[in-house]
C-alpha cells in the first residue's frame, strides 16, 4: 500500500508541475487569409523563430499556438505567398487575437503542384516537368471536355482517346494508357480499359490541370509510365457562388464542297451547366449539374443513290447528363480533422466511328460495319479522410468506386466496378532540417464482365464472339519518398515503390525506383534532372479484346507481358520578370528506353483458311524501343499596361520514337508463313520511327484583356505522322478495303496547323463569349481513316451570382 501511495503522490506531482507550466503559456488565435482577396489561407505554417514550436492553419484560415512569456516573432508561410514576420511581446498567459494576410507573389511564381512529388511546391522546384493548365483558359475557349484542355499543353496530344505524351504512345484503340489519368489524385482509368471516360471527367468545377511528363509510376503506379494528368477539383470560397451557364454552337461545312456529309441545317452542339459553391459553418458543399448535345459532324454511312440527314443521329452524336458533388465537413471536435463524400454521375448516349469511308467524298462518313453505338451508365463515390496532426504530420485514406456499365453494338458491351484505397502519411521533419516524407499503401481490385473482352478462342483459334467474358484483377503496391533541400538551393528525391499485380492466373511484382534533384543557380534559374523507372501490367482489354469494326476483328493475347521502362531528363527553368509582367522559360531533354513495348498491330491471327476470319488488330510485346527529343516552353502574365493583361504559351516538341530491334519477330503465322516485325509491318522504316507518332508539335496561345473585354487566339501545329501499319496501304483495293489512304497521305504528307480564336465581354454578373474553333476550317487528320471536325463557332453566356 505504501509504494501505491508513493507512485500516486509521484504522478500528482508530475501532473501538478506539467499544469502548471502549461498554465504559463499564453494563447495566440486568429485566421491568415490572403491580402487581396481576403480568403482565408489553409494549412499555412505558422512557426516560431528560433524555437522548434509550430502549428498550421486549419482548412478554414483559423490557427491556434501556445507561447511562453517573453518577446518572440511569429513567422507565417505558405507556398506562392511572400513570408511574412509578425514580433509579439507576451507578459501574461491570457488568449490574444492575432489575424494577419499574406501577400500573394505574381501569378507565374506562385503556381502550386502536388502531382510531381504528392505534396504542395512551387512548380520551379519540382524535379520534373509539369505543366499547368488554369480554369481561366478553359472556361474562355468554352472547352467541353478535359481532352481538349490538355491539347493546349505543349508536348501533349490526344489520338482516338489516346493520350500522348513525348510520343509516348500510338494507335491503341483507346486501350492501356500509358499516362495515369487522376482526379483529385485518385485514378479515374477505366479498370478492364485501362483509358479514360473524357465526356465524363469534371470540367466544371476545376482548380487547376496538372500534367506531369516523363515517368511517374512511383507515384501512380502502372498506367503512369509515360506520365500523369491530375485534375484537382475546386473547393467554396468565402462567399457563396451560383454560376448558370449555357452553350450553343454549329459545325461549317466542310472545307470541300461536295463532302459535306448532311443536308438541311448544319449539326448543332448545345448544353447547359448550374453549379452552386458554398460554406456552412465547417460544412463546405460544390454541386452541379450539365445537359449537352453534340450532333456530330460525321454523317451516315452512305447508301447508293441516297442523300441522308445526320441530324437523325445516324452519323456520329453524343448525348450527356452528369450531376457531381463535393462535400467536407471540418470536424469541430478533433482539430486538423475533415472528411467528406465526393461523386460524379454521368449518363450518355452516342456513336463513333472508327474508320472513314473513303479519302474523297465520303471522308465525312465512316466504313461500312465501322459505326458503333453506346448507352452508358458511369459514376465514382469518394470517401475520404484527412488529418492534419498538431506536430506536423498529415494522413490522409482516400477511396473510389468507380462503375461503368456500356451497352454497345458490335458486341462492344461492357461492366465493370472498380475499388480503389489509399493511406497517405505526410511529414516535414523540422528537427532534420526539413526532410519531407512521402509514404502510402494503394490497393486497388476490377471486376469486369462483357461481351468485348471474352477472349474465348475457337478450335480454329479465331474469336468467338458473342460470349461474356468475366475477369478479375488486383493491385497492391506499396511507396516511399524523401526530400531535402540543402544549401536553400538544393532539393533532392528520392523513391522507390513495390507493385504487385494478378489478372485471372496470371501474377507479377517488381520495385521500381526514382530519384532526382532541382539547383538553384541563381535568382530565378534552375537545373533539374531526374531518373525514373516505369513499369506496366496489360490491362484486361489489351489481353482480352474481341470485337471487330469495319470488317476487321479486334483479337485477344492473353500471353501478353507486362513492359517496363527507364526515363531520364535535363532540363533548366528560368523565372523572368519584364516589369509587371512574369513568366517562366523551360528548356528540357529527355530519353525513356522501353522493353517489352506493348503496340497494337495489324496481322493474320488464326489458322482457319477464310483470310477474312483471321485478320485485324492485336496487341503485341514488340521488343526494344527508344523515345528521346527537346521540348521548348516559354509562359508569362501580368499587367503590360493601366487595365490591359497579357497571358502568353508557346511550346515545341520535337521527338525521336525508335524501334530498337526492327526485325524482333513478336508473331510468326501458321496460315501464311510469314512472320511480324517492325521491319514487315511499316510503311515507312526511315531511322526506324515507332508506328502512329507525331514528331513535332508546336502549341501556342495568346489572351489579351483590356478592361471588360478579352480576346484570344491559339495555334497547334501537329506534324505529319511518318510511319504507319502497312496493311492499310497494302489491303487498299476494291471489294476489300478501299479507303484512299494512301493518297491522302501522299497528298497532305505535310503538318498541319490548326487556329482558333474567342472574345468575350464582361456586362455586370454576365459574361458574353463567341468561339471559333478550326477557325480557317482546315480539313486534317491525327489517326490515319479519321477525320477531325471542320470549323465550330459558338455562343457562350455566364451568369455568376
Amino acid at each position: 500500500m505504501d509504494l501505491y501511495r508513493r507512485k500516486s503522490l509521484l504522478i500528482f506531482v508530475i501532473f501538478f508541475i506539467s499544469s502548471l507550466v502549461s498554465a504559463q503559456n499564453a494563447i495566440i488565435k486568429g485566421k491568415v487569409t490572403d491580402e487581396k482577396s481576403q480568403e482565408p489561407l489553409p494549412y499555412v505554417n505558422i512557426g516560431v523563430k528560433g524555437m522548434e514550436k509550430g502549428t498550421f492553419s486549419d482548412s478554414s484560415g483559423f490557427y491556434k499556438i501556445e507561447i511562453p512569456q517573453g518577446q518572440f516573432i511569429l513567422v507565417y508561410s505558405s507556398i506562392g505567398y511572400e513570408k511574412l514576420e509578425k514580433a509579439i511581446t507576451i507578459n501574461d498567459r491570457n488568449v490574444h487575437g492575432l489575424d494577419v494576410s499574406l501577400k500573394s507573389t505574381s501569378k507565374e511564381l506562385n503556381t502550386v503542384v502536388v502531382s510531381a512529388s504528392k505534396y504542395a511546391q512551387k512548380i520551379q522546384e519540382s524535379i520534373s516537368t509539369i505543366e499547368v493548365v488554369k480554369p481561366e483558359l478553359i472556361h474562355n475557349a468554352n472547352i467541353q471536355t478535359i481532352d481538349k484542355a490538355v491539347e493546349q499543353v505543349p508536348g501533349v496530344a490526344v489520338i482516338d482517346n489516346e493520350p500522348q505524351i513525348r510520343s509516348g504512345s500510338g494507335f491503341s484503340s483507346g486501350l492501356g494508357s500509358r499516362v495515369m489519368i487522376l482526379v483529385d489524385e485518385i485514378p479515374v482509368l477505366r479498370g478492364d480499359a485501362g483509358r479514360p471516360v473524357w465526356d465524363f471527367l469534371p470540367i466544371d468545377d476545376i482548380d487547376q490541370i496538372e500534367v506531369v511528363k516523363g515517368a511517374s509510376s512511383v507515384l501512380y503506379g502502372s498506367s503512369a509510365l509515360n506520365g500523369a494528368i491530375n485534375v484537382r477539383t475546386s473547393w467554396p470560397k468565402e462567399n457563396v457562388m451560383n454560376k448558370f451557364t449555357v452553350t450553343a454552337g454549329m459545325y461549317s461545312k466542310p472545307s470541300r464542297k461536295f463532302d459535306t456529309p448532311w443536308s438541311g441545317s448544319n449539326p448543332l452542339q448545345y448544353g447547359v451547366n448550374i453549379s452552386h459553391s458554398q460554406k456552412i459553418e465547417n460544412f463546405d458543399l460544390s454541386v452541379g449539374g450539365s445537359f449537352y448535345n453534340d450532333q456530330g459532324y460525321i454523317g451516315p454511312i452512305p447508301e447508293a443513290g441516297k442523300i441522308q440527314d445526320s441530324l437523325t443521329t445516324s452519323g456520329t452524336y453524343n448525348q450527356r447528363i452528369k450531376f457531381n458533388f463535393n462535400t467536407r465537413i471540418r470536424s469541430k471536435n478533433v482539430e486538423g480533422l475533415s472528411y467528406g463524400l465526393n461523386g460524379n454521375f454521368m449518363y450518355q448516349k452516342n456513336a463513333e466511328a472508327f474508320f472513314w469511308y473513303d479519302a474523297d467524298t465520303n471522308i465525312f462518313r465512316p466504313f461500312p460495319q465501322a459505326l458503333s453505338t453506346f448507352k452508358a451508365f458511369v459514376f465514382y463515390l469518394d470517401p475520404f479522410l484527412r488529418y492534419f496532426g498538431k506536430k506536423g504530420g498529415s494522413h490522409s485514406l482516400k477511396n473510389r468506386f468507380f462503375y461503368d456499365n456500356t451497352a454497345g453494338t458490335n458486341n462492344q458491351s461492357s461492366l465493370s466496378m472498380t475499388l480503389f484505397n489509399e493511406y497517405q502519411f505526410q511529414k516535414k521533419f523540422k528537427k532534420m532540417e526539413d526532410i519531407v516524407l512521402v509514404f502510402g499503401i494503394i490497393n486497388s481490385y476490377v471486376w469486369s464482365s462483357g461481351k468485348v473482352f471474352s477472349g474465348v478462342l475457337a478450335a480454329d483459334s479465331t474469336t468467338t464472339a458473342g460470349v461474356d467474358g468475366h475477369y478479375t484483377s488486383e493491385n497492391f503496391a506499396v511507396c516511399a519518398q524523401i526530400e531535402k533541400k540543402f544549401f536553400n538551393r538544393l532539393n533532392v528525391l528520392i523513391g522507390g515503390r513495390w507493385e504487385y499485380y494478378k489478372l485471372g492466373t496470371f501474377e507479377d511484382n517488381r520495385p521500381i525506383f526514382r530519384a532526382g534533384a532541382s539547383f538553384q543557380v541563381a535568382r530565378g534559374s534552375f537545373i533539374r534532372s531526374s531518373i525514373g523507372q516505369g513499369y506496366r501490367f496489360p490491362s484486361i482489354g489489351e489481353r482480352y479484346i474481341t470485337t471487330s469494326s469495319g470488317r476487321f476483328g479486334f483479337y485477344p493475347n492473353p500471353n501478353l507481358n507486362p513492359e517496363t521502362s527507364i526515363s531520364i531528363e535535363l532540363g533548366f527553368k528560368q523565372v523572368y520578370k519584364l516589369g509587371n509582367f512574369v513568366g517562366i522559360a523551360d528548356l528540357a531533354i529527355f530519353q525513356e528506353e522501353y522493353d517489352n513495348y506493348i503496340e497494337f498491330n495489324y496481322g493474320v491471327w488464326g489458322r482457319s483458311p477464310d483470310f477474312a476470319k483471321n485478320s485485324g488488330f492485336k496487341f503485341f510485346n514488340t521488343g526494344p524501343t527508344r523515345i528521346r527529343g527537346v521540348e521548348a516552353a516559354i509562359t508569362g502574365e501580368g499587367e503590360v499596361a493601366r487595365n490591359f493583361d497579357i497571358s502568353v504559351l508557346v511550346g515545341y516538341t520535337y521527338s525521336v520514337p525508335q524501334a530498337l530491334d526492327p526485325h524482333y519477330e513478336y508473331y510468326a503465322s501458321k496460315i501464311v508463313g510469314d512472320y511480324n516485325t517492325y521491319a514487315t509491318s511499316s510503311t515507312d522504316t526511315t531511322n526506324n520511327i515507332l508506328k502512329y507518332r507525331i514528331q513535332s508539335l508546336v502549341k501556342s496561345d495568346l489572351q489579351l484583356t483590356f478592361k471588360k473585354i478579352s480576346g484570344g487566339i491559339s495555334m497547334r501545329y501537329y506534324g505529319f505522322m511518318q510511319n504507319i501499319d502497312r496493311f492499310f496501304y497494302d489491303k487498299n483495293y476494291a471489294g476489300y478495303f478501299a479507303t484512299g489512304i494512301k493518297k491522302y497521305r501522299t497528298e497532305h504528307d505535310h503538318g498541319t496547323s490548326v487556329f482558333d480564336c474567342r472574345i468575350s465581354y464582361l456586362l455586370k454578373d454576365f459574361k458574353f463569349s463567341v468561339v471559333i474553333n478550326n477557325l480557317l476550317n482546315t480539313e486534317y487528320s491525327l489517326r490515319p481513316l479519321t477525320i477531325e471536325s471542320p470549323r465550330t463557332t459558338s455562343i457562350q453566356v455566364v451568369y455568376k451570382i
